[in-house]
């Protein structure tokens, strides 16, 4: 790829990042990752790079955040039973 055909990020680092911001979980993992491979083999413009990770990094604190307020609601909910 040459310099007159770099485009600038693409729309799947563009859409890991959008969906990290929003909390979507795994979802900006995959895109992210996705669009890594494709930087790897030259498919898609580096310029994307970090987007990608801020995307993954965003979507793993998301997932982890979520598995965490499952384990707390189900310790509360089963405790709040064992008074019953």
């Amino acid at each position: 790829m040459n310099s007159a055909e770099k485009k600038g990020p693409s729309g799947l680092s563009i859409a890991a990042l959008v969906t990290g911001i929003l909390g979507m979980g795994i979802i900006p993992i995959i895109l992210g990752a996705i669009d890594l491979s494709k930087i790897k083999k030259k498919e898609a413009d580096p310029a994307g790079k970090g987007m990608d990770i801020a995307g993954i990094v965003l979507g793993a604190l998301a997932t982890v955040g979520y598995i965490i307020w499952i384990i707390v609601a189900t310790v509360l909910l089963s405790s709040a039973y064992m008074n019953f």
